[in-house]
C-alpha cells in the first residue's frame, strides 16, 4: 500500500504544476488583454456570449470584459457600471494568477489552499448574490425597466 502513495506523489505534483502553469497562462493573458485593449473596441466589439446571442439576455458575466478593459484603463465607474462584479473577479483574477506564479516558483500547493479558502460559506455565497444580480439584470432586460445599462 505504501508503494501505491509513493507513486501517486510525483503524478501529484505534476498534475499541480500543469494546473498551476494552465492558470498562471491564463490569468496572465486575460490580465494582458484587458490593458492591452482599447476601451473603444470592446464598447463595440463582437458580441460573444452564447446566452446573450440565443436570448438577447444578459448572463451573470456579460460585461466582464468591458469591466475588466474599463479598470485595467482607469475607469472606476465604467467598471461598476457595465458589471459591478467586474472589479471584485479582477481583483480575485489577480489574486489566482500571482497565486499560481508562485506555486510554480515555490513548489507549494498554493491553488488547492485557495480553493479551500474560496468554498467556504462566504465564497458560496457571493457566487449565489452573483447569479442573483445576473437574473435580476436578464428580468430588467427583458422587462425593458431601465434599472441597469443595457450591455447586450
Amino acid at each position: 500500500m505504501s508503494g501505491t502513495s509513493s507513486t501517486m506523489a510525483p503524478r501529484t505534483r505534476v498534475d499541480g504544476r500543469r494546473n498551476a502553469l494552465a492558470v498562471a497562462g491564463v490569468g496572465v493573458a486575460a490580465l494582458v488583454a484587458a490593458a492591452a485593449l482599447s476601451p473603444a473596441v470592446v464598447a463595440n466589439g463582437p458580441e460573444l456570449c452564447p446566452f446573450a446571442r440565443m436570448t438577447g439576455l444578459p448572463c451573470p458575466a456579460c460585461g466582464l470584459t468591458r469591466s475588466w478593459v474599463a479598470l485595467a484603463h482607469g475607469d472606476l465607474t465604467a467598471s461598476f457600471t457595465v458589471n459591478a462584479f467586474g472589479p471584485l473577479f479582477l481583483m480575485a483574477t489577480i489574486i489566482v494568477t500571482v497565486g499560481a506564479v508562485a506555486e510554480l516558483v515555490t513548489g507549494r500547493p498554493i491553488l488547492a489552499q485557495m480553493r479551500r479558502a474560496i468554498a467556504n460559506p462566504v465564497g458560496l455565497s457571493v457566487l449565489v448574490v452573483w447569479f442573483g444580480y445576473g437574473i435580476v439584470r436578464a428580468v430588467d432586460a427583458a422587462a425593458g425597466w431601465g434599472l441597469f445599462p443595457s450591455i447586450v
